[in-house]
């Protein structure tokens, strides 16, 4: 059989199957290929295999006898060629070890007991209620009783990316780094002999941690995972096959329980959250507010005349203004406050504590100002374009001021909501107990 030699850009160019590749990875190759240095077409080309290898596009063969590094072969289902490639070895840099995960056994040895928590990863999720806002706790502690007895580790931890609870990762600047190059897994055998480590090692008593970047299909990052031992260097390259195969299993189970909550919480059209979510979402928040001691708010905005656009425009048109609507109020809001269409043309936005009366009433009146000052194009009946203007009235009430109660807060807002719609709307009205309900500054 011929033996032909090629550089990593003749083999992401002329061999590899890109097509099969997720949208971002194949923009990762793009932009490797467009720079042309070495070393990012080498890693574009590594992360290639390792995700056409797990889609199933290529099979890895048994590796051939070689002596001069390490050398992994693949080939299509069905075809004689086969690829062979000579991986660079593992990198170590002030005690940390980065190890390409193609270089990793492809089969590594687990027994049946070890993989049944994997297995169940799928139902702790279906099991779970996402109404409840426990789903993805409760996953997270599945992933990491799977991840202890799958390796027999000390701990696995799954630290999601953004997460309040990142901060007491022990590796968080790594896998920070890591996510840059998801093809490679960090291995430190001895926290002793890694300055970036020991302190936070010492705290945990880790002697060892692996640290795995958990990515999506989309290349977006979800984590990542530190497995960790109390002994220095327990890991060979079978449990740190294992550790990258929990990371693309934390990756696909995340991914699906992202899917299910987007079905239960985000309404379709908008795409700002629904009812249900909202409901969980203002409890949360009144209790938050309540053990801190702090001021919440609750506004109801209601789109003025808002059946004039389907009357004139077709139901079509006045799809497009409840979407633009609920854009403009969720990009008007800080990036905790929560919007949410609660049915029809009415959405209901929460600012979260600690916020002040006279704070929420500038924070209502821009919403009301931003909702004003766009111009929403149209589409009418005539299939001609329209840009047409449109106006929201908002009714506030605030938590602990005007309820003690999400119903009774949402009572107070309502009924400064129909003072608000009273004409000539367009208008912000303060909940005022005890009295008629008084009007935001405009």
């Amino acid at each position: 059989m011929k033996q032909k030699v090629i550089d990593f850009r003749e083999l992401l160019e002329r061999l590899l199957p890109l097509d099969e590749l997720p949208v971002a990875d194949r923009l990762h190759v793009q932009r490797a290929l467009q720079t042309g240095i070495a070393s990012q077409l080498e890693q574009a080309a590594l992360l290639a295999l390792s995700r056409l290898e797990h889609a199933g596009t290529l099979r890895r063969l048994p590796a051939a006898a070689n002596g001069g590094g390490p050398v992994v072969r693949f080939q299509s289902p069905g075809a004689l060629d086969v690829i062979t490639v000579h991986l660079p070895g593992p990198r170590e840099s002030q005690g940390l070890i980065l190890v390409p995960r193609s270089s990793l056994p492809a089969h590594a040895q687990a027994g049946l007991e070890q993989m049944r928590p994997l297995l169940r990863l799928d139902e702790a999720l279906l099991a779970a209620d996402p109404r409840s806002g426990q789903s993805r706790h409760g996953l997270i502690e599945q992933l990491d009783r799977a991840g202890r007895e799958l390796l027999g580790a000390a701990e696995v931890h799954f630290f999601p990316a953004g997460e309040e609870a990142a901060p007491e990762a022990l590796a968080l600047e790594v896998a920070q780094e890591l996510f840059a190059h998801p093809g490679l897994l960090a291995y430190c055998p001895d926290t002793l002999r890694c300055p970036r480590l020991e302190a936070g090692a010492r705290r945990r008593r880790a002697r060892a941690v692996v640290i795995a970047p958990v990515t999506s299909s989309g290349g977006e990052a979800l984590g990542h995972l530190e497995v960790v031992s109390r002994d220095a260097d327990p890991f060979r390259p079978d449990a740190l096959a294992m550790v990258a195969l929990l990371a693309d299993s934390c990756a696909g189970t995340l991914e699906r329980a992202t899917r299910i909550e987007k079905l239960v919480f985000i309404d379709p059209l908008t795409s700002v959250y629904n009812r249900s979510y909202f409901d969980l979402q203002l409890s949360n928040e009144m209790a938050r507010a309540q053990r801190e001691q702090s001021s919440m708010a609750l506004c109801i905005a209601d789109i003025d005349d808002f059946k004039s656009f389907n009357t004139a425009y077709g139901l079509e048109a006045g799809n497009q203004v409840l979407v633009q609507v609920a854009q403009t109020l969720r990009h008007g809001v800080r990036p905790f406050d929560t919007v949410a269409r609660w049915g029809g043309e009415e959405f209901a936005v929460l600012l979260t504590a600690p916020v002040a009366a006279e704070d929420v009433i500038t924070a209502s009146e821009r919403l009301r100002s931003l909702v004003e000052r766009q111009q929403v194009q149209l589409e009418g009946l005539d299939r001609r374009s329209h840009r047409v203007g449109v106006t929201v009235s908002l009714g506030v009430a605030m938590f602990p001021d005007h309820a003690d109660a999400a119903q009774e807060l949402w009572r107070a807002a309502n009924q400064a909501l129909l003072q608000a719609k009273r004409p000539p709307k367009n208008r912000v009205v303060f909940y005022r107990p005890g009295g008629d309900p008084r009007p935001g500054a405009k």
